[in-house]
C-alpha cells in the first residue's frame, strides 16, 4: 500500500489509514483510466456517420448536441479522412 509521509497536525491513525487507502485507490483509478484510453486508441476505424443526428443524452442546459457541433463537422467521424487531432484528444479524455 502507497503511505504519503506527510501528517496532518492532530490527525489520528485511522484517518492517516483512510488517507492512504483513498491515495492507493486514486493511483489505481489513474492507472486504469490510462489503459483503458490507450485500448480506446487501439480501436480500428468505425463506419462513416452518412448523416449528422442528435445524441439521446442532452447536454445539461438541454440544447441539442450533434456530432457536428461537437466538432466542426460530422466529416472528424469520417474513417476516409484524417480524424482532427483535437476530436482524438477530446475522445480519451471521456
Amino acid at each position: 500500500m502507497v503511505s504519503h509521509s506527510f501528517r496532518f497536525p492532530g490527525e489520528s491513525d485511522s484517518y492517516r489509514r483512510a488517507r492512504n487507502q483513498l491515495l492507493q485507490a486514486e493511483i489505481e483509478l489513474r492507472r486504469r483510466v490510462e489503459e483503458v484510453a490507450a485500448l480506446r486508441r487501439q480501436l480500428p476505424l468505425g463506419g462513416e456517420i452518412p448523416e449528422d443526428y442528435v445524441f439521446e443524452e442532452g447536454s445539461a442546459d438541454s440544447t441539442p448536441r450533434t456530432p457536428s457541433g461537437r466538432c466542426g463537422s460530422p466529416s472528424c467521424f469520417n474513417p476516409a479522412k484524417t480524424p482532427l487531432p483535437s476530436t482524438a484528444s477530446c475522445l480519451d479524455r471521456r
